[in-house]
């Protein structure tokens, strides 16, 4: 079998919540021998946000917390004991890459800084990513990604124009600022590689998530146009929108942007004369029109036959249409992993493919500190008296 395109990187992970624990699964799912580092006095927050298994609330029974950890190993340590690093600094020595997604200043209140981290491993790359980045006046300022959405500009202009800002599902700015936390961190690599140089790679969430925005500060600096909410409308589109279809919660997604795509759409809703003259008086009567057209149709049916005429159109996909959705199944793209608490569940795996060093997810999340012992052992060469002794202090949990 062929080894994954990170096999033999050792990343000492120390990410909690989403933003952080998304870039280190993109390493242990290909290949990269990731330990997660808890405090089992104050382990990763999202093990305590749903949806648990069976509605039963648990620490290790979040689905949230076991998407973000396949093929992690799991390590408890008591972060705030005095003795920690007499555990830590073994597994910085062994490590390659340190990474951590706290508020800037709390791996150096652990004697963790980067100016105590190459003092141990000169080569370690360190990793930290936080909501306002390391530096600037707000970097010790607390948020979560919801803030971050906010500050990056994406909440102000969604929505309806005639309501307040809307929230985008869940925290944006922990969904965007992977891609750049793992891009930064070959990056590096790649240095080290040619170099023998460790560094320190800082990131600012935030600022990852203004990337999104930049056609709209390109076009405000360019025109003097501020992008403002509007609903489901698109610039420069004939149409744009989304429309209830029958059924429970069925809607579908329908654009044109020339007109052939429009003319399609005219002749497959069966009504070219209402949407005609619809769409004459103004984008609100052709709304109108369009969904009392799709209101009694089958999302799915119409989908098809839309796409079929050369129109743009998907249905608005709720949860469990993904997981049984063909087109995902035959690019085999969830994983079903086997958890010693929640069962068997399908976990996601890459958008992307690797022909000569195919992504394996080895493992569902750990259970907090299920592989300490492993860990201590088997990676870092303590003995099982050792083991015994860090118990006693409290510093294992």
């Amino acid at each position: 079998m062929s080894k994954g395109i990170f096999d033999g990187l050792k990343v000492c992970d120390f990410m909690w919540a989403a933003a952080g624990p998304i870039t280190t699964k993109q390493l242990s799912d290909n290949g990269a021998t990731v330990v997660k580092v808890e405090s089992f006095k104050h382990p990763d927050s999202i093990r305590l946000g749903g949806p648990f298994i069976d509605n039963k609330p648990g620490i290790n029974r979040s689905g949230f917390f076991a998407d973000f950890h396949s093929s992690k190993l799991g390590m408890a340590v008591d972060m705030s004991h005095e003795d920690r690093l007499d555990i830590i600094r073994p597994l910085v020595e062994w490590a390659d890459i340190v990474a951590d997604s706290f508020r800037p200043g709390t791996m150096q209140k652990w004697g963790l800084g980067y100016e105590d981290l190459k003092k141990i491993n000169p080569r370690i790359i360190v990793l930290s990513s936080s909501l306002h980045g390391a530096t600037g006046p707000w970097s010790r300022h607390p948020g979560y990604g919801a803030q971050g959405a906010a500050l990056a500009g994406i909440q102000h202009m969604t929505g309806w124009s005639d309501r307040p800002p809307a929230t985008p599902k869940g925290a944006y700015s922990d969904s965007v600022s992977p891609r750049y936390s793992l891009t930064a961190l070959m990056a590096a690599l790649i240095h080290r590689e040619r170099t023998g140089e460790g560094q320190f790679v800082e990131l600012a969430q935030i600022e990852a998530t203004v990337q999104l925005v930049a056609p709209q500060l390109l076009d405000l600096q360019v025109t003097g146009h501020e992008a403002q909410r509007s609903g489901n409308r698109k610039d420069g589109a004939i149409q744009h929108g989304v429309y209830r279809c029958t059924g429970d919660e069925r809607w579908i997604v329908i654009e044109c942007e020339t007109e052939i795509q429009w003319r399609a759409l005219r002749e497959t809703l069966g009504a070219p004369e209402r949407l005609d003259t619809a769409r004459t008086i103004g984008p609100d009567s052709l709304d109108e029109a369009i969904a009392a057209l799709t209101a009694p149709q089958d999302a799915f049916e119409l989908s098809e036959r839309l796409r079929a005429a050369g129109v743009p159109a998907a249905v608005a996909y709720k949860g469990s249409d993904l997981l049984e959705d063909p087109i995902l199944e035959a690019r085999d793209h969830f994983w079903p992993l086997h958890h010693e608490e929640m069962g068997t569940l399908k976990y996601n795996g890459p958008a992307y493919r690797f022909e000569k060093t195919p992504t394996v997810l080895r493992s569902a999340s750990p259970r907090l500190g299920e592989h300490t012992e492993h860990v201590m052992t088997d990676l870092l060469g303590f003995s099982e008296a050792d083991i015994a002794g860090f118990r006693d202090r409290g510093l294992l949990g």
